[in-house]
């Protein structure tokens, strides 16, 4: 075993200290150390390349330890060639014995822009953790089942270590069959001349059967993340529809605004995101939501301390935030697709895996900051062990307070537009 201030081969008795950057040795004879191998001759390694790793090893752990060269001859090294062989059996047993068993993971819309951006960092350990096995669902409308192959195929090709099946259907029972996190990405988008309320109503019937099919066969612990638009009451028309799940397992995505901000925030400073923490997205992902930096920090001083500009904040900052959307649209010909996956992926992660950041989260409200019952209303929160609470007592000021009701507004507008879907 190697450590950086030291190095141990156990059992063979050799050793060394660093002290001041130079080794203290300790070596004894290796025609002594190595009896405890035995006199009889290693049998034949199974693998010739483990053999070689191995010889390279014992030639290299000498130089480290300041120590005489091991012998390579005779049956002791080649005993001590087999023990090394035995660690690396032993080693990878205690690896697969402490294996996280597999999670299923949904994706709608799997083979549109967000959703196949999204699919390879779940596949790949980025939003469940390193050491998470997945099956991805990859739920899609019958006529993309086709390009939903061609998805399917490039995951296989990738041969992520973590991606331990694939399964897609447009059957939505089928594809939610005992999922524990579930990103729901599809929807319909809006087209020209169509009214809000129209798409609002369009997309009610799509997450009603969709959230009516996570009640019945997905896992009883699942989390939920719209994605699609109008994010915040697609997540409660989804959410009604589960009716025997709690409307805690449901969120929709604020985090892309969030993201948003916060690099918008850090070009003004000339900071780096990392340094930038407590922005805040408050309300609905609409050109009405309310980027908040009043509570933010950077490298833990007030931002607006550092910032000094309230025309910057107010006239530049919170529109480019609110309508960056529609810029990314009128510069690429396509809506935000990259940045949606990214932002779905942190959302995710931070939820399951927890975090010491302030994100920003729709939550069911339950009148916080005055905001009653009825609606999925973004806020500052927490996140431990898989559990979101919204950070609270937070000093408004009139100009904040003004903003957050617009949004506020808005949000029980949609819900009463939508409120047949709500029974």
């Amino acid at each position: 075993m190697m450590r950086s201030t030291g190095v141990r081969l156990a059992n063979c008795g050799i050793s060394a200290v660093r002290t001041a950057g130079r080794p203290s040795v300790a070596a004894r004879s290796f025609s002594s150390e190595l009896d405890f191998l035995g006199s009889a001759p290693a049998k034949s390694m199974k693998d010739p390349s483990s053999r070689a790793l191995w010889e390279k090893i014992l030639l290299e752990v000498p130089k480290i330890a300041g120590a005489s060269e091991i012998p390579k001859v005779g049956p002791k090294y080649e005993g001590l060639l087999k023990f090394m062989d035995g660690l690396e059996d032993s080693l990878k047993a205690g690896q697969s014995a402490v294996e996280k068993p597999p999670v299923t993971v949904a994706v709608t819309g799997a083979a549109g822009a967000i959703g196949y951006a999204t699919l390879f960092r779940i596949a790949s350990g980025q939003m469940l953790g390193p050491d998470q096995p997945v099956i991805l669902n990859l739920i899609e409308l019958p006529g993309a089942m086709n390009a939903l192959k061609g998805v399917v195929m490039e995951l296989q090709d990738c041969a992520f270590p973590l991606l331990r099946g694939i399964n897609a259907t447009d059957n939505l029972e089928q594809g939610f069959a005992d999922v524990k996190y579930a990103l729901l990405v599809g929807a319909k988008p809006r087209g020209p001349g169509m009214e809000r309320g129209d798409l609002l109503k369009d997309n009610g019937a799509i997450f009603t059967k969709q959230g009516a099919a996570i009640n019945k066969t997905a896992h009883r612990d699942i989390k939920v993340l719209v994605v699609g638009n109008p994010a915040n009451t697609n997540c409660l028309i989804a959410a009604t529809a589960a009716k025997d799940l709690s409307p805690t397992q449901f969120t929709a995505m604020m985090r892309l605004d969030q993201d948003r901000a916060i690099a918008q925030l850090a070009a003004k400073a000339n900071a780096a995101v990392k340094d930038i923490d407590r922005v805040i997205i408050w309300g609905n992902h609409s050109a009405n939501q309310y980027p908040d930096i009043h509570h933010a920090r950077i490298g833990g001083k007030r931002a607006l301390d550092l910032v000094k500009d309230d025309a910057w904040m107010k006239k530049d900052f919170i529109p480019n935030v609110q309508k960056r959307g529609a810029a990314i649209i009128a510069a690429r010909g396509a809506s935000s697709a990259a940045s949606a996956a990214s932002a779905a992926i942190h959302c995710m992660r931070d939820w399951a895996l927890g975090t010491d950041q302030w994100i920003s989260m729709a939550l069911p409200s339950n009148g916080e900051y005055g905001v009653e019952k009825g609606i999925y209303f973004s806020y500052p929160c927490i996140s431990r062990f898989g559990t979101l609470a919204p950070v609270l007592n937070l000093p408004v000021d009139p100009y904040s307070a003004e903003m957050m009701e617009k949004s506020r507004k808005e949000l029980f507008e949609e819900r009463d537009a939508v409120a047949a879907l709500l029974k």
